[in-house]
Protein backbone atom coordinates (compact mmCIF):
# COMPACT_ATOMS: atom_id res chain seq x y z
CA UNK A 1 0.00 0.00 0.00
CA UNK A 2 2.81 2.38 0.95
CA UNK A 3 4.62 1.55 -2.31
CA UNK A 4 1.48 2.37 -4.26
CA UNK A 5 1.11 5.70 -2.47
CA UNK A 6 4.78 6.50 -3.07
CA UNK A 7 4.47 5.67 -6.74
CA UNK A 8 1.40 7.87 -7.09
CA UNK A 9 3.14 10.71 -5.28
CA UNK A 10 6.15 10.42 -7.57
CA UNK A 11 3.91 10.49 -10.65
CA UNK A 12 2.12 13.60 -9.40
CA UNK A 13 5.40 15.36 -8.69
CA UNK A 14 6.66 14.46 -12.14
CA UNK A 15 3.62 16.13 -13.65
CA UNK A 16 3.33 19.15 -11.35
CA UNK A 17 6.96 20.26 -11.16
CA UNK A 18 7.55 20.60 -14.92
CA UNK A 19 4.20 22.37 -15.25
CA UNK A 20 5.23 24.85 -12.59
CA UNK A 21 8.68 25.47 -13.98
CA UNK A 22 7.89 25.40 -17.70
CA UNK A 23 4.34 26.76 -17.63
CA UNK A 24 4.95 30.11 -15.98
CA UNK A 25 3.20 33.10 -17.46
CA UNK A 26 5.35 35.53 -19.49
CA UNK A 27 6.96 38.28 -17.46
CA UNK A 28 4.77 40.89 -19.15
CA UNK A 29 1.43 39.22 -18.32
CA UNK A 30 0.74 41.02 -15.05
CA UNK A 31 1.55 44.41 -16.57
CA UNK A 32 -0.45 43.61 -19.69
CA UNK A 33 -3.52 42.43 -17.76
CA UNK A 34 -3.36 45.50 -15.52
CA UNK A 35 -3.13 47.84 -18.51
CA UNK A 36 -6.03 46.20 -20.37
CA UNK A 37 -8.17 46.12 -17.23
CA UNK A 38 -7.59 49.83 -16.54
CA UNK A 39 -8.32 50.84 -20.13
CA UNK A 40 -11.46 48.68 -20.18
CA UNK A 41 -12.63 50.14 -16.87
CA UNK A 42 -12.04 53.67 -18.16
CA UNK A 43 -14.10 52.90 -21.25
CA UNK A 44 -16.96 51.46 -19.19
CA UNK A 45 -16.94 54.45 -16.85
CA UNK A 46 -17.11 56.80 -19.83
CA UNK A 47 -20.03 54.87 -21.35
CA UNK A 48 -21.87 54.89 -18.01
CA UNK A 49 -21.34 58.64 -17.64
CA UNK A 50 -22.66 59.20 -21.17
CA UNK A 51 -25.80 57.17 -20.43
CA UNK A 52 -26.32 59.10 -17.21
CA UNK A 53 -25.97 62.37 -19.08
CA UNK A 54 -28.46 61.37 -21.80
CA UNK A 55 -30.97 60.37 -19.11
CA UNK A 56 -30.59 63.69 -17.27
CA UNK A 57 -33.33 66.31 -17.33
CA UNK A 58 -30.93 69.00 -18.55
CA UNK A 59 -30.01 66.92 -21.58
CA UNK A 60 -33.63 66.10 -22.40
CA UNK A 61 -34.58 69.79 -22.19
CA UNK A 62 -31.68 70.73 -24.50
CA UNK A 63 -32.70 68.06 -27.01
CA UNK A 64 -36.32 69.22 -26.97
CA UNK A 65 -35.22 72.82 -27.47
CA UNK A 66 -32.72 71.82 -30.17
CA UNK A 67 -30.16 73.82 -28.20
CA UNK A 68 -26.97 72.58 -29.87
CA UNK A 69 -24.74 74.91 -27.90
CA UNK A 70 -26.09 73.51 -24.63
CA UNK A 71 -25.81 69.94 -25.89
CA UNK A 72 -22.19 70.52 -26.86
CA UNK A 73 -21.47 71.93 -23.42
CA UNK A 74 -23.16 69.00 -21.66
CA UNK A 75 -21.30 66.44 -23.75
CA UNK A 76 -18.01 68.17 -23.01
CA UNK A 77 -18.68 67.68 -19.30
CA UNK A 78 -18.11 63.93 -19.73
CA UNK A 79 -14.37 63.32 -19.89
CA UNK A 80 -13.11 60.75 -22.36
CA UNK A 81 -10.43 58.25 -21.30
CA UNK A 82 -6.96 59.68 -21.94
CA UNK A 83 -5.99 57.64 -24.99
CA UNK A 84 -2.71 59.50 -25.43
CA UNK A 85 -1.54 58.83 -21.87
CA UNK A 86 -2.60 55.18 -22.03
CA UNK A 87 -0.98 54.83 -25.44
CA UNK A 88 2.34 56.31 -24.33
CA UNK A 89 2.33 54.03 -21.31
CA UNK A 90 1.69 51.06 -23.60
CA UNK A 91 4.60 51.99 -25.88
CA UNK A 92 6.88 52.33 -22.87
CA UNK A 93 5.93 48.82 -21.78
CA UNK A 94 6.53 47.56 -25.32
CA UNK A 95 10.06 48.96 -25.05
CA UNK A 96 10.54 47.44 -21.62
CA UNK A 97 9.84 43.87 -22.72
CA UNK A 98 11.69 42.14 -25.52
CA UNK A 99 10.46 39.75 -28.20
CA UNK A 100 6.88 38.54 -28.28
CA UNK A 101 6.25 39.98 -24.82
CA UNK A 102 6.83 43.48 -26.15
CA UNK A 103 4.82 42.69 -29.27
CA UNK A 104 1.73 42.05 -27.12
CA UNK A 105 1.79 45.68 -26.00
CA UNK A 106 2.42 46.93 -29.51
CA UNK A 107 -0.57 44.99 -30.84
CA UNK A 108 -2.76 46.39 -28.07
CA UNK A 109 -1.67 49.94 -28.85
CA UNK A 110 -2.29 49.45 -32.56
CA UNK A 111 -5.92 48.47 -32.00
CA UNK A 112 -6.87 50.64 -29.02
CA UNK A 113 -5.63 54.22 -29.21
CA UNK A 114 -6.78 56.72 -31.85
CA UNK A 115 -3.82 59.04 -31.38
CA UNK A 116 -1.33 60.04 -34.09
CA UNK A 117 1.72 60.04 -31.80
CA UNK A 118 0.84 56.56 -30.50
CA UNK A 119 0.18 55.03 -33.91
CA UNK A 120 3.37 56.55 -35.30
CA UNK A 121 5.18 54.99 -32.34
CA UNK A 122 3.64 51.62 -33.16
CA UNK A 123 4.73 51.89 -36.80
CA UNK A 124 8.27 52.94 -35.87
CA UNK A 125 8.74 50.02 -33.47
CA UNK A 126 7.14 47.51 -35.82
CA UNK A 127 9.57 48.49 -38.58
CA UNK A 128 12.63 48.66 -36.36
CA UNK A 129 12.14 45.66 -34.08
CA UNK A 130 9.46 43.31 -35.41
CA UNK A 131 9.62 43.50 -39.21
CA UNK A 132 10.41 39.79 -39.58
CA UNK A 133 8.48 38.55 -36.55
CA UNK A 134 6.03 35.70 -37.09
CA UNK A 135 3.36 37.44 -34.99
CA UNK A 136 3.57 40.82 -36.72
CA UNK A 137 0.11 40.11 -38.11
CA UNK A 138 -1.23 40.77 -34.59
CA UNK A 139 -0.17 44.39 -35.03
CA UNK A 140 -1.45 44.97 -38.56
CA UNK A 141 -4.64 42.90 -38.63
CA UNK A 142 -6.59 46.04 -37.68
CA UNK A 143 -4.58 48.46 -39.78
CA UNK A 144 -7.37 51.00 -40.39
CA UNK A 145 -6.32 52.95 -37.30
CA UNK A 146 -2.63 52.61 -38.12
CA UNK A 147 -3.17 53.98 -41.63
CA UNK A 148 -5.40 56.82 -40.47
CA UNK A 149 -3.21 58.14 -37.68
CA UNK A 150 0.34 57.14 -38.67
CA UNK A 151 -0.14 58.24 -42.27
CA UNK A 152 -1.43 56.36 -45.29
CA UNK A 153 1.79 56.67 -47.31
CA UNK A 154 3.94 55.64 -44.34
CA UNK A 155 1.73 52.66 -43.59
CA UNK A 156 1.67 51.61 -47.25
CA UNK A 157 5.48 51.70 -47.34
CA UNK A 158 5.50 49.57 -44.20
CA UNK A 159 3.21 47.02 -45.83
CA UNK A 160 5.59 46.83 -48.80
CA UNK A 161 8.43 46.11 -46.38
CA UNK A 162 6.47 43.37 -44.66
CA UNK A 163 5.58 41.74 -47.99
CA UNK A 164 9.19 41.87 -49.15
CA UNK A 165 11.02 40.94 -45.96
CA UNK A 166 8.79 39.02 -43.53
CA UNK A 167 9.26 35.25 -44.11
CA UNK A 168 5.96 34.24 -42.47
CA UNK A 169 2.60 33.72 -44.16
CA UNK A 170 0.14 35.63 -41.98
CA UNK A 171 1.99 38.96 -41.61
CA UNK A 172 2.49 39.03 -45.38
CA UNK A 173 -1.13 38.06 -46.00
CA UNK A 174 -2.43 40.87 -43.76
CA UNK A 175 -0.12 43.41 -45.42
CA UNK A 176 -1.29 42.32 -48.88
CA UNK A 177 -4.92 42.45 -47.81
CA UNK A 178 -4.74 45.98 -46.43
CA UNK A 179 -2.69 47.33 -49.33
CA UNK A 180 -5.18 45.82 -51.78
CA UNK A 181 -8.02 47.41 -49.79
CA UNK A 182 -6.34 50.82 -50.03
CA UNK A 183 -6.02 50.47 -53.79
CA UNK A 184 -9.61 49.32 -54.26
CA UNK A 185 -10.96 52.23 -52.21
CA UNK A 186 -9.00 54.71 -54.31
CA UNK A 187 -11.34 56.02 -57.02
CA UNK A 188 -8.33 57.28 -58.98
CA UNK A 189 -6.54 53.92 -58.99
CA UNK A 190 -5.18 52.96 -62.40
CA UNK A 191 -6.00 49.70 -64.15
CA UNK A 192 -2.47 48.59 -63.34
CA UNK A 193 -3.01 49.28 -59.64
CA UNK A 194 -6.37 47.46 -59.69
CA UNK A 195 -4.71 44.44 -61.28
CA UNK A 196 -2.01 44.57 -58.61
CA UNK A 197 -4.69 44.59 -55.91
CA UNK A 198 -6.40 41.52 -57.38
CA UNK A 199 -3.11 39.64 -57.48
CA UNK A 200 -2.39 40.61 -53.87
CA UNK A 201 -5.78 39.37 -52.71
CA UNK A 202 -5.29 36.10 -54.58
CA UNK A 203 -1.92 35.58 -52.93
CA UNK A 204 -3.26 36.63 -49.51
CA UNK A 205 -6.03 34.07 -49.91
CA UNK A 206 -3.49 31.30 -50.49
CA UNK A 207 -1.44 32.36 -47.49
CA UNK A 208 -4.43 32.63 -45.15
CA UNK A 209 -6.54 29.60 -46.06
CA UNK A 210 -8.52 28.36 -43.07
CA UNK A 211 -8.07 31.55 -41.05
CA UNK A 212 -10.31 34.51 -40.20
CA UNK A 213 -8.51 36.57 -42.83
CA UNK A 214 -9.15 33.92 -45.46
CA UNK A 215 -12.85 34.04 -44.62
CA UNK A 216 -12.84 37.84 -44.74
CA UNK A 217 -11.29 37.88 -48.20
CA UNK A 218 -13.78 35.28 -49.44
CA UNK A 219 -16.80 37.07 -47.93
CA UNK A 220 -17.59 39.44 -50.85
CA UNK A 221 -17.55 36.55 -53.33
CA UNK A 222 -19.67 34.42 -51.01
CA UNK A 223 -22.19 37.26 -50.63
CA UNK A 224 -22.38 37.75 -54.39
CA UNK A 225 -22.78 34.06 -55.16
CA UNK A 226 -24.89 32.89 -52.20
CA UNK A 227 -26.62 35.78 -50.43
CA UNK A 228 -28.59 37.60 -53.13
CA UNK A 229 -32.38 38.06 -53.02
CA UNK A 230 -34.12 35.00 -54.38
CA UNK A 231 -31.25 32.60 -53.64
CA UNK A 232 -31.55 29.68 -51.26
CA UNK A 233 -30.27 30.62 -47.82
CA UNK A 234 -27.14 28.70 -46.76
CA UNK A 235 -27.94 26.12 -44.11
CA UNK A 236 -26.95 26.91 -40.52
CA UNK A 237 -26.40 24.20 -37.94
CA UNK A 238 -26.45 24.91 -34.22
CA UNK A 239 -28.02 24.30 -30.83
CA UNK A 240 -31.05 25.98 -29.29
CA UNK A 241 -31.18 27.38 -25.74
CA UNK A 242 -31.91 23.89 -24.39
CA UNK A 243 -28.90 22.38 -26.16
CA UNK A 244 -30.95 20.54 -28.78
CA UNK A 245 -29.41 20.39 -32.25
CA UNK A 246 -31.25 22.06 -35.12
CA UNK A 247 -30.72 23.15 -38.70
CA UNK A 248 -32.08 26.20 -40.47
CA UNK A 249 -33.48 24.05 -43.26
CA UNK A 250 -35.87 22.49 -40.71
CA UNK A 251 -37.78 25.79 -40.78
CA UNK A 252 -38.24 25.90 -44.54
CA UNK A 253 -41.49 27.71 -45.39
CA UNK A 254 -41.67 29.51 -42.05
CA UNK A 255 -40.78 33.07 -41.10
CA UNK A 256 -37.40 33.00 -39.31
CA UNK A 257 -35.53 35.82 -37.59
CA UNK A 258 -31.79 35.21 -37.22
CA UNK A 259 -29.98 36.98 -34.40
CA UNK A 260 -26.18 36.65 -34.59
CA UNK A 261 -24.41 37.84 -31.46
CA UNK A 262 -21.30 37.22 -29.43
CA UNK A 263 -18.72 38.71 -27.06
CA UNK A 264 -15.82 40.82 -28.31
Amino acid sequence: MNRTRSALAAMLLAVVIPAQSGGQQPANRAEYDKLVAEWTAAGKAYSAAQKELIASEAYKVAVAAKDNEKLTSLRASVTRPDAKAFGERTLQLADQFAGDEGLDFLAFAATSFAEASVQKGVLERAQKTYLKNKRLGDVIENAMMLSRFAGQDETRAFFDQVIAENPHAMPRAWAMYWEAQDIQRNKKASDEDKSKAEKMLAEATKLSTGTELGDRIAAPTFEKERLQIGMEVPNIVGEDLDGAAFELKDYLGKVVVLDFWGFW
